[in-house]
């Protein structure tokens, strides 16, 4: 089996950019989300 170590390089970049997004667009939707909606959909993650 050959690994190609360039090949993980990007792919982990890549996540670590779609995380960065992901992170950047959840806070902005909490920032125009009330918090009582937000809160919510917390505690229905957290149970």
């Amino acid at each position: 089996m050959n690994i190609d170590l360039e090949e993980l390089k990007k792919d982990k970049e890549k996540n670590f950019q779609d995380r960065l997004k992901f992170i950047d667009e959840y806070v902005e939707w909490l920032k125009k989300t009330p918090n009582d909606v937000w809160s919510k959909q917390q505690k229905k993650a957290l149970e």
